[in-house]
């Protein structure tokens, strides 16, 4: 069953990915190509990818390679009340003694590093953005000491490869794993079977080489602090991306002391009580709530993390968790703005689909049109757990998963729905707005003004026909352009985000075809955001256009804004 899925996800994948391959290069903006899907749970387009993915999961679990794994899956959109998908199996090899003997959109698993977003929603609701810009040490004293010291001694502030430059971290590289610290200190240190390690060869340890903390007990704060001052540095801030729970512990001292709050006191208000959340947790609940793998499911379900619970210790729901991915897409906890500035990557990694933002884990899709999925994954023993989001569309999914080798399988469930849900959101997205926007726009006077709107293989909204006065004015941007050749040129209308009561604003990008000279980064590369609103007349551009729309929503006309004239929809 593991080849069949593999080859069906390859297969999926390849089919998205050659519309855009095989086509001119459109070079749209980052971004949207459609005003978001709405009312998805009654669009045709989408039911069919609902029951797609169904089906798959069904086979993946029934007898296929995600079988020996309870798993709870969640799609859900910004709007929509319930879930879009609600799909949820339970594995033979659970204790129902302890635990739900059928697992559900309420069942509780542990959601291991995803706690990691929970932590930096709560600095956004508390604090917003500011305090990523500043140094870790201004609100952690034990940091501060430590800079201070290594200030003070010329031998160790020359000595990069053995202490932190803790005055050089900034908190905001503590949040996208940008500050070149350890892991982790104490948690599953192998310190903890030194016999084992010691007949693989590893020297035995003198006392004080041992953590006294973290397996199993946690650390205390004093503890985690002497520890993580001893532990090397891994590379130099804003490097490269190297993960880090440690960064989450701290991070959360900061914003304790920021609000004078405990972390636990501070998710209860800013997001359990707001959001409604049922079965969202800090601290241990009862085994009766959750999901217990025969093998070790009862250890991993105690397993303490201490003051490391920002990092990995939140047990939470598919519900709760779609909830808060709701939340997320429809900024009703901190303001859009906020949102824009939070959900971007701060750093690469080597994968050139692959970024890494605070905590995001940002996975692009497609080629010619790159869609972003910002997800945040999360492992703990026998628990895995995955939170992805689209924000070109206002959709969401989420995967819990308990069993062994969880985050391999929860990776494949998400492969899986990724490759029927994403070219289904953009068919979706595509036909209804053809539905609203394309057809013909004139004039109300007698200037034979009008233009055509139609969707066709590429993205976006395209001009057909363009008429201004009885002047052609395709043929006019053509000459303002220096193109000669009519099949290299198109104007393509794409939504910008911005919205007023009864209006909503799109942008033309018109390029010609790209050159040919060379096929590396600098000749290929898409330049168009450097050409939006690069011709302006009258101080207004003219890639600029507004739909209008009566109270229904219904688009009843069109603005070509450097024109200072509507056209209504006929």
């Amino acid at each position: 069953m593991l080849s069949f899925t593999t080859s069906f996800i390859s297969i999926s994948l390849a089919l998205f990915s050659s519309a855009s391959a095989q086509s001119p290069n459109y070079c749209p903006l980052l971004g949207p190509v459609y005003p978001p899907p709405t009312d998805l749970s009654n669009d045709p387009t989408f039911a069919t990818a609902v029951l797609d993915i169904t089906s798959i999961l069904d086979q993946t679990t029934s007898n296929g390679s995600l079988s020996k794994n309870s798993i709870s899956v969640q799609i859900f959109d910004a709007t929509h009340a319930g879930p879009l998908l609600n799909f949820a199996y339970t594995a033979n090899n659970i204790n129902t003694t302890l635990g739900v003997s059928t697992v559900d959109q309420d069942t509780v698993f542990r959601v291991g590093s995803v706690s990691k977003l929970w932590t930096i929603v709560l600095f956004l609701v508390e604090e917003g953005l500011w305090p990523f810009q500043e140094p870790i040490v201004r609100f952690i004293p034990e940091l501060h000491e430590a800079a201070s010291k290594l200030q003070w001694d010329p031998r160790k502030r020359r000595d990069a490869i053995d202490y932190v430059h803790w005055g050089e971290v900034s908190m905001g590289e503590l949040a996208s794993h940008l500050a070149g610290i350890a892991r982790d200190y104490g948690v599953l240190d192998l310190s903890g079977m030194a016999s084992q390690m010691e007949q693989l060869g590893f020297p035995p340890l003198q006392p004080s080489e041992i953590p006294p903390c973290g397996n199993p007990n946690p650390c205390s704060r004093e503890q985690f602090f002497n520890g993580l001052l001893q532990s090397h540095p891994i590379v130099p801030t804003s490097s490269t991306p190297v993960y880090s729970n440690a960064a989450f512990q701290i991070l959360a001292y900061a914003l304790e002391a920021m609000t004078d709050q405990s972390y636990e006191e501070l998710l209860q208000r800013d997001i359990i009580a707001p959001l409604g959340l049922n079965g969202t947790y800090y601290t241990t609940p009862n085994t009766s709530l959750g999901v217990i793998p025969n093998d070790s499911g009862e250890y991993w379900w105690n397993f303490d993390l201490g003051d490391e619970g920002p990092a990995g210790g939140i047990y939470s729901s598919t519900r709760d968790m779609a909830t808060l991915g709701q939340a997320i897409l429809s900024s009703s906890l901190f303001p859009k703005f906020i949102t824009r500035r939070w959900m971007k990557p701060a750093t690469h990694t080597s994968s050139l689909d692959y970024s890494v933002g605070a905590p995001w884990e940002i996975v692009s899709f497609g080629d010619e049109r790159p869609i972003d999925i910002y997800s945040k994954a999360g492992d703990i023993g026998t628990y895995s757990s995955i939170i992805a989001l689209s924000p070109d569309h206002n959709v969401g999914f989420t995967v819990l998963a308990a069993g062994a080798d969880g985050h391999a399988k929860v990776a494949l469930a998400s492969d899986l729905i990724s490759a029927l849900l994403l070219p289904a959101l953009e068919a979706s997205a595509k036909n209804q707005a053809a539905a609203r926007y394309a057809g013909e726009y004139t004039a109300t006077d007698s200037t034979n003004s009008s233009i055509a709107i139609t969707t066709d293989d590429g993205p976006g909204l395209l001009i057909t026909s363009w008429v201004n006065n009885r002047t052609d004015m395709i043929q006019s941007l053509m000459t303002l352009g220096h193109v000669s050749d009519p099949s290299t040129f198109g104007i393509r209308l794409y939504p910008t985000g911005l919205e007023s009561p009864g209006q909503i604003s799109f942008r033309a990008l018109m390029p010609p075809s790209l050159s040919t000279a060379g096929n590396g980064p600098f000749t290929s590369s898409c330049i168009t955001w450097v050409t939006v609103d690069g011709q302006v007349y009258g101080n207004v551009g003219i890639d600029e256009f507004v739909f209008n729309m009566d109270e229904r929503g219904v688009v009843n006309g069109i603005i070509p804004r450097v024109l200072r004239t509507t056209l209504r929809k006929t």
